[in-house]
Protein backbone atom coordinates (compact mmCIF):
# COMPACT_ATOMS: atom_id res chain seq x y z
CA UNK A 1 0.00 0.00 0.00
CA UNK A 2 1.16 3.05 -1.05
CA UNK A 3 2.01 6.19 1.70
CA UNK A 4 -0.74 8.76 2.13
CA UNK A 5 0.39 12.31 0.45
CA UNK A 6 2.22 14.17 3.13
CA UNK A 7 0.47 17.37 4.06
CA UNK A 8 3.01 19.88 2.54
CA UNK A 9 2.62 17.72 -0.39
CA UNK A 10 -1.07 17.40 -0.38
CA UNK A 11 -0.38 21.80 -0.68
CA UNK A 12 1.91 21.39 -3.72
CA UNK A 13 -0.28 19.04 -5.62
CA UNK A 14 -3.26 21.15 -5.15
CA UNK A 15 -1.22 24.34 -6.05
CA UNK A 16 -0.61 23.05 -8.89
CA UNK A 17 -3.48 21.94 -10.31
CA UNK A 18 -4.92 24.48 -9.43
CA UNK A 19 -2.65 26.89 -11.72
CA UNK A 20 -3.12 24.40 -14.52
CA UNK A 21 -6.93 24.00 -14.76
CA UNK A 22 -8.45 27.03 -12.29
CA UNK A 23 -6.33 30.03 -13.87
CA UNK A 24 -4.92 27.88 -17.20
CA UNK A 25 -1.52 27.89 -16.66
CA UNK A 26 0.96 25.76 -19.21
CA UNK A 27 2.01 23.01 -17.14
CA UNK A 28 5.88 23.78 -18.12
CA UNK A 29 5.50 27.14 -17.04
CA UNK A 30 4.12 25.56 -13.61
CA UNK A 31 7.48 23.11 -13.81
CA UNK A 32 9.93 25.70 -14.31
CA UNK A 33 8.44 27.83 -10.97
CA UNK A 34 8.75 24.50 -8.90
CA UNK A 35 11.71 22.84 -10.17
CA UNK A 36 10.10 19.76 -11.29
CA UNK A 37 10.16 17.86 -14.44
CA UNK A 38 6.88 18.62 -16.88
CA UNK A 39 6.21 14.81 -16.87
CA UNK A 40 6.52 15.17 -13.02
CA UNK A 41 3.98 18.28 -12.73
CA UNK A 42 1.40 16.62 -15.13
CA UNK A 43 1.52 13.93 -12.53
CA UNK A 44 1.16 15.83 -9.86
CA UNK A 45 -2.02 17.30 -11.71
CA UNK A 46 -3.68 14.21 -12.36
CA UNK A 47 -3.11 12.78 -8.29
CA UNK A 48 -4.54 15.65 -6.94
CA UNK A 49 -8.00 15.15 -8.97
CA UNK A 50 -7.38 11.63 -8.11
CA UNK A 51 -7.46 12.24 -4.30
CA UNK A 52 -10.51 14.87 -4.56
CA UNK A 53 -8.01 18.17 -3.75
CA UNK A 54 -9.98 19.25 -6.06
CA UNK A 55 -12.90 19.82 -8.01
CA UNK A 56 -13.79 20.22 -11.23
CA UNK A 57 -17.55 21.38 -12.00
CA UNK A 58 -18.94 22.29 -15.55
CA UNK A 59 -21.17 25.61 -14.64
CA UNK A 60 -22.56 25.72 -18.67
CA UNK A 61 -25.54 27.97 -18.00
CA UNK A 62 -27.84 25.84 -20.80
CA UNK A 63 -29.28 22.46 -19.15
CA UNK A 64 -27.42 20.26 -21.28
CA UNK A 65 -25.10 17.41 -19.99
CA UNK A 66 -21.68 18.08 -21.19
CA UNK A 67 -20.89 14.72 -21.13
CA UNK A 68 -23.14 12.46 -22.54
CA UNK A 69 -23.36 15.18 -25.23
CA UNK A 70 -19.27 14.45 -25.95
CA UNK A 71 -19.50 10.85 -25.83
CA UNK A 72 -22.05 10.90 -28.33
CA UNK A 73 -19.90 12.91 -31.07
CA UNK A 74 -16.96 10.37 -29.80
CA UNK A 75 -19.38 7.43 -30.62
CA UNK A 76 -21.12 8.40 -33.81
CA UNK A 77 -18.61 10.58 -35.46
CA UNK A 78 -21.21 13.74 -35.33
CA UNK A 79 -19.88 17.53 -35.93
CA UNK A 80 -21.62 18.26 -32.34
CA UNK A 81 -24.47 17.43 -29.67
CA UNK A 82 -26.53 18.76 -27.22
CA UNK A 83 -28.20 16.37 -24.54
CA UNK A 84 -30.83 18.57 -22.85
CA UNK A 85 -31.23 17.49 -19.15
CA UNK A 86 -35.36 17.48 -19.56
CA UNK A 87 -37.01 18.48 -16.29
CA UNK A 88 -39.33 15.41 -16.17
CA UNK A 89 -39.15 12.08 -18.74
CA UNK A 90 -43.07 13.34 -20.18
CA UNK A 91 -42.94 13.91 -23.77
CA UNK A 92 -44.58 17.52 -23.47
CA UNK A 93 -41.40 18.36 -20.89
CA UNK A 94 -39.17 17.05 -23.03
CA UNK A 95 -39.93 18.72 -26.35
CA UNK A 96 -40.52 21.77 -24.64
CA UNK A 97 -36.85 21.85 -23.14
CA UNK A 98 -35.36 20.41 -26.21
CA UNK A 99 -37.24 23.42 -27.91
CA UNK A 100 -35.62 25.48 -26.00
CA UNK A 101 -32.14 24.71 -26.50
CA UNK A 102 -33.16 24.19 -30.22
CA UNK A 103 -33.77 28.24 -30.67
CA UNK A 104 -30.74 28.94 -28.98
CA UNK A 105 -28.48 26.92 -31.94
CA UNK A 106 -30.73 28.07 -34.44
CA UNK A 107 -30.13 31.37 -33.01
CA UNK A 108 -25.90 30.98 -32.79
CA UNK A 109 -25.86 28.52 -36.02
CA UNK A 110 -27.47 30.72 -38.55
CA UNK A 111 -25.61 33.23 -41.07
CA UNK A 112 -26.51 36.04 -43.22
CA UNK A 113 -28.06 35.25 -46.28
CA UNK A 114 -27.81 31.35 -45.61
CA UNK A 115 -30.74 29.39 -47.46
CA UNK A 116 -32.41 27.95 -44.24
CA UNK A 117 -34.78 24.35 -44.60
CA UNK A 118 -37.25 23.74 -41.62
CA UNK A 119 -39.76 20.82 -41.19
CA UNK A 120 -42.90 21.27 -39.41
CA UNK A 121 -42.25 19.20 -36.86
CA UNK A 122 -43.90 19.99 -33.08
CA UNK A 123 -40.44 20.57 -32.00
CA UNK A 124 -39.58 23.04 -34.57
CA UNK A 125 -42.68 24.98 -34.22
CA UNK A 126 -41.88 25.14 -30.08
CA UNK A 127 -38.67 26.59 -31.16
CA UNK A 128 -39.60 29.04 -34.35
CA UNK A 129 -41.68 30.67 -31.17
CA UNK A 130 -38.54 31.10 -28.90
CA UNK A 131 -36.05 32.23 -31.58
CA UNK A 132 -35.26 35.90 -31.28
CA UNK A 133 -34.49 38.07 -33.98
CA UNK A 134 -31.88 36.72 -36.72
CA UNK A 135 -29.50 37.04 -39.04
CA UNK A 136 -31.10 37.75 -42.70
CA UNK A 137 -31.80 34.23 -44.45
CA UNK A 138 -34.38 32.57 -46.52
CA UNK A 139 -36.42 29.71 -44.59
CA UNK A 140 -37.20 27.05 -46.79
CA UNK A 141 -40.10 24.20 -45.17
CA UNK A 142 -38.43 20.81 -46.02
CA UNK A 143 -41.77 19.05 -45.82
CA UNK A 144 -45.68 18.87 -45.81
CA UNK A 145 -47.44 18.63 -42.57
CA UNK A 146 -48.30 16.20 -39.86
CA UNK A 147 -50.51 17.98 -37.96
CA UNK A 148 -54.17 17.73 -38.89
CA UNK A 149 -54.34 21.39 -39.41
CA UNK A 150 -51.69 22.88 -41.90
CA UNK A 151 -51.78 26.72 -40.76
CA UNK A 152 -50.08 24.40 -37.40
CA UNK A 153 -47.15 22.86 -39.29
CA UNK A 154 -46.55 26.10 -41.59
CA UNK A 155 -46.41 28.21 -38.37
CA UNK A 156 -42.62 27.30 -38.12
CA UNK A 157 -42.21 28.89 -41.37
CA UNK A 158 -43.54 31.49 -40.71
CA UNK A 159 -41.99 32.64 -37.32
CA UNK A 160 -38.85 31.90 -38.69
CA UNK A 161 -39.40 34.35 -41.48
CA UNK A 162 -40.37 36.86 -38.99
CA UNK A 163 -37.19 36.81 -36.80
CA UNK A 164 -34.85 36.91 -39.90
CA UNK A 165 -36.37 38.88 -42.51
CA UNK A 166 -35.67 36.85 -45.36
CA UNK A 167 -37.88 34.88 -47.81
CA UNK A 168 -40.09 32.04 -46.91
CA UNK A 169 -40.81 29.19 -49.11
CA UNK A 170 -43.72 26.71 -47.22
CA UNK A 171 -45.44 23.82 -48.68
CA UNK A 172 -49.53 24.03 -47.90
CA UNK A 173 -49.70 20.49 -48.59
CA UNK A 174 -50.13 17.24 -46.08
CA UNK A 175 -46.54 15.25 -45.49
CA UNK A 176 -48.53 12.47 -46.77
CA UNK A 177 -50.93 12.83 -50.37
CA UNK A 178 -53.70 9.64 -50.61
CA UNK A 179 -53.18 6.85 -52.90
CA UNK A 180 -55.15 8.11 -55.72
CA UNK A 181 -52.51 9.32 -58.87
CA UNK A 182 -54.69 12.63 -59.29
CA UNK A 183 -53.33 14.06 -55.72
CA UNK A 184 -50.25 14.39 -56.95
CA UNK A 185 -51.15 17.24 -59.38
CA UNK A 186 -51.28 19.42 -56.01
CA UNK A 187 -47.53 19.01 -56.98
CA UNK A 188 -47.59 21.14 -59.49
CA UNK A 189 -48.48 24.50 -58.48
CA UNK A 190 -46.27 26.73 -59.17
CA UNK A 191 -46.16 27.85 -55.63
CA UNK A 192 -45.35 23.73 -54.38
CA UNK A 193 -42.82 23.79 -57.24
CA UNK A 194 -41.47 27.72 -56.37
CA UNK A 195 -40.07 25.66 -52.64
CA UNK A 196 -39.01 22.57 -53.98
CA UNK A 197 -36.66 23.92 -56.39
CA UNK A 198 -35.30 26.40 -53.39
CA UNK A 199 -34.73 23.15 -51.78
CA UNK A 200 -31.29 22.25 -54.13
CA UNK A 201 -29.77 25.47 -52.99
CA UNK A 202 -29.95 24.09 -48.70
CA UNK A 203 -27.28 25.12 -46.95
CA UNK A 204 -28.73 23.46 -43.26
CA UNK A 205 -31.31 21.61 -42.43
CA UNK A 206 -33.24 21.54 -39.27
CA UNK A 207 -35.24 18.20 -39.16
CA UNK A 208 -37.32 16.75 -36.07
CA UNK A 209 -37.40 12.62 -35.79
CA UNK A 210 -40.50 10.77 -35.59
CA UNK A 211 -40.78 7.67 -33.12
CA UNK A 212 -42.44 4.61 -34.59
CA UNK A 213 -45.63 4.38 -33.94
CA UNK A 214 -46.14 6.76 -30.73
CA UNK A 215 -44.50 9.70 -31.05
CA UNK A 216 -45.01 10.32 -34.65
CA UNK A 217 -48.05 11.82 -36.69
CA UNK A 218 -46.72 10.48 -40.00
CA UNK A 219 -47.57 7.11 -38.19
CA UNK A 220 -50.76 8.66 -36.66
CA UNK A 221 -51.86 9.27 -40.64
CA UNK A 222 -50.57 6.05 -41.28
CA UNK A 223 -52.93 4.46 -38.54
CA UNK A 224 -56.14 6.37 -39.45
CA UNK A 225 -55.47 4.99 -43.47
CA UNK A 226 -55.26 1.25 -42.09
CA UNK A 227 -51.53 1.07 -43.66
CA UNK A 228 -49.26 1.20 -40.96
CA UNK A 229 -48.80 -2.35 -40.16
CA UNK A 230 -47.78 -2.88 -43.43
CA UNK A 231 -44.74 -0.07 -42.80
CA UNK A 232 -44.08 -1.79 -39.45
CA UNK A 233 -43.76 -5.29 -40.62
CA UNK A 234 -41.17 -3.82 -42.85
CA UNK A 235 -39.61 -2.54 -39.75
CA UNK A 236 -40.28 1.02 -39.80
CA UNK A 237 -39.01 2.89 -36.03
CA UNK A 238 -38.17 6.17 -36.89
CA UNK A 239 -38.65 9.03 -39.47
CA UNK A 240 -36.83 12.22 -40.66
CA UNK A 241 -37.62 14.15 -43.68
CA UNK A 242 -39.46 12.02 -45.81
CA UNK A 243 -37.15 8.78 -45.29
CA UNK A 244 -38.56 5.92 -43.19
CA UNK A 245 -35.52 4.31 -41.23
CA UNK A 246 -35.59 0.53 -39.42
CA UNK A 247 -33.40 -0.02 -36.50
CA UNK A 248 -29.96 0.07 -38.48
CA UNK A 249 -30.68 3.00 -40.07
CA UNK A 250 -31.22 1.44 -43.09
CA UNK A 251 -33.70 3.62 -45.64
CA UNK A 252 -37.42 1.37 -46.16
CA UNK A 253 -39.22 1.65 -49.42
CA UNK A 254 -43.10 1.83 -50.42
CA UNK A 255 -44.11 5.61 -49.73
CA UNK A 256 -41.76 7.79 -52.29
CA UNK A 257 -44.65 8.68 -54.08
CA UNK A 258 -46.87 9.99 -51.89
CA UNK A 259 -44.36 11.95 -49.49
CA UNK A 260 -44.63 15.68 -49.89
CA UNK A 261 -40.81 17.08 -49.31
CA UNK A 262 -36.87 16.76 -49.45
CA UNK A 263 -35.92 13.48 -51.12
CA UNK A 264 -33.62 11.66 -48.67
CA UNK A 265 -30.80 11.84 -51.43
CA UNK A 266 -31.54 15.59 -51.83
CA UNK A 267 -31.49 15.62 -48.06
CA UNK A 268 -27.92 14.14 -47.96
CA UNK A 269 -26.72 16.66 -49.80
CA UNK A 270 -27.24 19.01 -47.81
CA UNK A 271 -24.13 20.65 -46.18
CA UNK A 272 -25.38 20.73 -42.62
CA UNK A 273 -27.94 18.57 -41.26
CA UNK A 274 -29.62 18.91 -37.61
CA UNK A 275 -31.66 16.06 -36.38
CA UNK A 276 -34.11 17.16 -33.49
CA UNK A 277 -36.12 15.06 -31.12
CA UNK A 278 -36.07 13.27 -26.98
CA UNK A 279 -38.65 11.94 -24.75
CA UNK A 280 -40.40 8.42 -24.01
CA UNK A 281 -41.01 6.53 -27.24
CA UNK A 282 -38.31 8.37 -29.80
CA UNK A 283 -35.25 6.74 -28.29
CA UNK A 284 -35.25 3.33 -30.96
CA UNK A 285 -35.69 6.60 -33.60
CA UNK A 286 -32.92 8.68 -32.69
CA UNK A 287 -30.66 5.27 -32.72
CA UNK A 288 -31.90 4.49 -35.94
CA UNK A 289 -31.27 8.55 -37.45
CA UNK A 290 -27.98 8.15 -35.91
CA UNK A 291 -27.14 5.20 -37.70
CA UNK A 292 -28.30 6.03 -40.57
CA UNK A 293 -25.57 8.71 -41.07
CA UNK A 294 -28.12 11.64 -41.84
CA UNK A 295 -27.65 14.13 -39.17
CA UNK A 296 -24.09 15.94 -38.44
CA UNK A 297 -25.79 17.22 -35.17
CA UNK A 298 -27.94 16.16 -32.99
CA UNK A 299 -30.25 17.22 -30.15
CA UNK A 300 -31.90 15.25 -27.83
CA UNK A 301 -32.52 14.17 -24.13
CA UNK A 302 -30.79 12.45 -21.84
CA UNK A 303 -33.02 9.50 -21.82
CA UNK A 304 -32.36 9.19 -25.72
CA UNK A 305 -28.31 9.80 -25.11
CA UNK A 306 -28.23 7.33 -22.63
CA UNK A 307 -30.04 4.69 -24.81
CA UNK A 308 -28.06 5.46 -27.93
CA UNK A 309 -24.77 4.99 -26.08
CA UNK A 310 -25.86 1.76 -24.80
CA UNK A 311 -27.18 0.60 -28.25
Amino acid sequence: MSRPLPIDQQVLHTYVAMQNLAHGRAINDIAEEIGRSRFATARMVRRARELDLIEVRAKFPDPVDVDLSARLVQRYGLRSALVVAAPSTSMSEAREAIARITARYIADDLEEDDVVGIAPGRTLVLASRLVPELPSADIVQLTGVGAPRLEDGVEVISNMGRASGGATYPLYLPVLLMKDPKARMFLQHPSIQRTLRRMDHLGKAYLTIGGWPGASLLAQQLTDLGERDAFEKKGVVAEIGTALLDRDGSSVSGLEERLVGISEESLRRVPTRVGIGGGAGKERAVIATLRSGICHVLITDVRCAQAALEA
